[in-house]
């Protein structure tokens, strides 16, 4: 194996969308679950740059009512909280100087790719792919479909890698099985012991 690409979320960062709904509930009185369920709706199309945040959020909130002033920041203040996975960072670290290139792939509202920028993520992998910045997210389980698994291709393209030389970690299955079928090697994340177990079947191991 020469490189490694990590899922961000539920993964290398700690950030969870139920603290945004949960913010929205108490701070605007709309409930969680029926805010979650309209506003999901329409997240693909903005973690594909398809529709901008603030339209998305001005848009869900005017279904339960007037949306509040400056409604397109709701999102994004939820992340005040977010934060590293720091075992994780700390085994990334050490893969990068064991030799592997190791990338970064997230599905990503504008909001948040802004949040991992102010935190160096471009410091801390070789390659980071945003789906907001590339037009393209994961999965795509149907052959032939709109992306064609587009946005693994194109972050192995930007490794210089094959697929049968990495290994994809997420904490999605579906994510997982689409990187299975265009050739990667995949581990579906739980935590950094099991993660480090199931990378040293492969003779994978961190530099010192």
């Amino acid at each position: 194996m020469k490189g490694i690409i990590f899922d961000l979320g539920g993964v290398v960062v700690e950030w969870s969308n139920a603290i945004t709904y949960m913010y929205i509930e108490d701070n605007h009185g709309i409930p969680a679950d029926e805010f979650k369920r309209e506003a999901e709706k329409w997240m693909p199309s903005v973690q594909t740059g398809e529709e901008s945040e603030e339209n998305w959020m001005i848009k869900t909130f005017g279904l339960f009512g007037d949306p509040p002033e400056c409604s397109e920041e709701v999102w994004g203040k939820t992340f005040e909280a977010a934060r590293y996975n720091d075992e994780v960072l700390a085994l990334i670290g050490g893969l990068r100087r064991g030799g592997y290139r190791v990338g970064a792939l997230s599905n990503l509202e504008p909001s948040r790719a802004r949040w991992l920028k102010r935190h160096d993520i471009d410091t801390l992998f070789d390659v980071v792919v945003f789906s907001c910045e590339v037009g393209l997210r994961k999965p795509d389980l149907s052959p032939g479909g709109p992306g064609d698994q587009g946005i693994y291709r194109l972050t192995l393209r930007r490794l210089g890698l094959a697929a049968e030389d990495c290994i994809f970690i997420d904490d999605n299955r579906n994510c997982v099985a689409a990187a299975e079928s265009i050739g990667l090697e995949s581990i579906l994340f739980k935590d950094v012991t099991q993660l480090e177990m199931e990378l040293r079947r492969w003779g994978v191991e961190a530099g010192a």
